[in-house]
């Protein structure tokens, strides 16, 4: 072996363990997964935008998600709107995702749903809102 490659060798196998030990800790330094939320409150599905406003909460979220999972609430809140002969009726909901910072103007969070269930037609009066009413 050359003097060179002697030297050299240990100097590639330091420089190699250093960015190994350099990409690890950048892995383990990304932030961990958001845990899900569950939040109950008012849906409204109105001209192709799905809203809800959470119970206790003054403010309103844009909700996305899988077009088939809310599809039963989406149904429920524009068959309520079509039988009381007025726009945007909410129904009472538990929905369950991921909150995201929202890039809808007027909205402060997004919820990406995993999961969502129809509760009722009207939310119970320990679920205050700020919704107009449906009378």
């Amino acid at each position: 072996m050359s003097l060179v490659f002697r030297l050299t060798r240990p100097i590639a196998l330091a420089a190699l363990a250093v960015a190994t030990v350099a990409c690890s800790s950048m892995a383990s330094s990304d932030a961990e997964p958001v845990p899900p939320t569950t939040l109950r409150g008012e849906y409204v599905y109105s001209d192709g935008a799905h809203v809800m406003h959470p119970c206790g909460n003054a403010s309103m979220l844009w909700v996305v998600g899988d077009e088939d999972l809310l599809e039963p609430l989406r149904t429920r809140s524009a068959a309520r709107s079509k039988a009381l002969g007025k726009p945007d009726q909410s129904v009472y909901v538990e929905l369950t995702g991921t909150l995201e910072p929202s890039t809808m103007a007027g909205y402060g969070n997004t919820l990406q749903v995993t999961t969502a269930t129809l509760l009722g037609d009207q939310a119970p009066a320990t679920c205050p809102s700020s919704l107009p009413s449906a009378g």
